[in-house]
């Protein structure tokens, strides 16, 4: 998968059921993509293109000495006893 340096994605809503997305880049304005969808698979796509694999992200973390739930759990306090909870379920 590609490394994109895109910091944030935009997506703006249309009347007709088409969006606008927009992909920031990181390295400023005139390196974003920003195209026209017309449905949830367009958009899945562009999404993915465009993000981390979540498995790539949390090798990157373990590589430099990070547990990735201690990522998660600074990011979302009680994520981790909010899923155990659902799964009890």
């Amino acid at each position: 998968m590609k490394k994109h340096k895109f910091g944030s994605t935009t997506i703006e809503h249309h009347a007709d059921g088409s969006a606008t997305i927009e992909h920031n880049h990181e390295d400023g304005e005139g390196m974003g993509v920003k195209h026209a969808v017309m449905g949830l698979d367009e958009l899945h796509d562009s999404l993915e293109d465009h993000l981390r694999d979540p498995e790539e992200i949390e090798e990157a973390l373990e590589k430099k000495g990070i547990d990735p739930e201690k990522v998660e759990e600074a990011i979302s306090p009680g994520i981790h006893e909010k899923m155990e909870e659902l799964l009890e379920d």
